[in-house]
């Protein structure tokens, strides 16, 4: 981690959203049926962080922005709609959202662009889920993505068994997407050499999943973690402070930051500490995941 810099200040979002239209055999939230009362909740939620944020957020020095939803949101117009109110925010510089893809990318992109939204901000994080697509398709996707102008970087979940999967993804990818790697949960045995040289291949920071941050709140300083109940930690995994983001709104300044964690165990976690290798590699909202050098080119040699 060789970056000096602060990174930009960035702030990101989830609400009470649990739900995806994916139905991967490991994850939760594809097992949860959402009613009409929980999405109208979360919806309600969503245009009041948005109607806050852009009315009073500016003092806060925040300058990008990233959705993280538990499920899917870009399956839902409304979250469209509040992007484009925040990307068109003078102060910001990204606004970006977690996703699987699965939405429809020329409507969505048009919507987007109807409410107002500023595609030159937009940032995309883009997750592959083999189990519920190919990865041609998905990295067609990709390829509308960048081909409409908008950035982003793709990912998946190291499984040792998927690493011929992810070599025929990063091979079909444009090849200055970032295809990052994250370590697999639950492996309960090390990655072996072969393993870690095959990840490294596609993923050329994936050592870094692989290394243990000794947590530190002092070094995270630049951003800030909202929940849809209006509760603040200061980032994903770290416990809730003591304001919530109504107060915050009006106290003109980021609260300091707390953590009880021994280890910044995801990249969420890590990627938003002064210490991270911001500048050098991600520019300076290093969260969005976006490498700063667009012409850099990721294909397999």
């Amino acid at each position: 981690m060789t970056g000096k810099s602060i990174p930009g200040k960035t702030l990101l979002y989830r609400g009470s959203l649990k739900s995806c239209n994916y139905h991967c055999s490991y994850c939760p939230f594809s097992k949860h049926p959402i009613t009409a009362r929980e999405l109208k909740k979360d919806k309600d939620q969503w245009f009041s962080f948005i109607q806050t944020f852009t009315e009073k957020a500016s003092p806060l020095d925040i300058h990008s922005f990233l959705l993280v939803p538990y499920g899917e949101a870009l399956i839902h117009p409304w979250y469209w709609q509040g992007l484009a109110h925040i990307s068109a925010c003078s102060w910001i510089d990204a606004a970006g959202a977690q996703t699987n893809l699965s939405f429809p990318i020329q409507k969505s992109l048009s919507y987007f662009g109807q409410c107002g939204g500023k595609r030159e901000k937009l940032r995309i994080w883009a997750t592959f889920h083999p189990e519920m697509t190919t990865a041609e398709t998905f990295a067609g996707k990709c390829a509308m993505l960048a081909e409409a102008g908008i950035a982003l970087c793709a990912g998946a979940v190291g499984v040792p068994e998927n690493i011929g999967l992810l070599q025929s993804l990063r091979e079909k990818l444009p090849e200055n997407i970032y295809l990052w790697v994250n370590k697999m949960d639950g492996l309960k045995r090390p990655y072996s050499k072969e393993e870690q040289h095959a990840i490294l291949e596609i993923d050329p920071y994936f050592l870094q999943e692989l290394t243990p941050v000794l947590a530190d709140a002092d070094k995270c300083r630049g951003r800030l973690f909202v929940e849809g109940n209006k509760k603040l930690r200061t980032c994903n995994i770290s416990g809730t402070l003591d304001m919530n983001w109504e107060t915050l709104c009006d106290s003109l300044r980021l609260p300091e930051p707390q953590c009880r964690r021994r280890i910044c165990s995801c990249y969420l976690a890590y990627a938003g500490r002064s210490d991270f290798m911001n500048q050098s590699v991600f520019g300076p909202y290093p969260l969005l995941r976006i490498p700063a050098r667009e012409n850099k080119t990721y294909a397999r040699i």
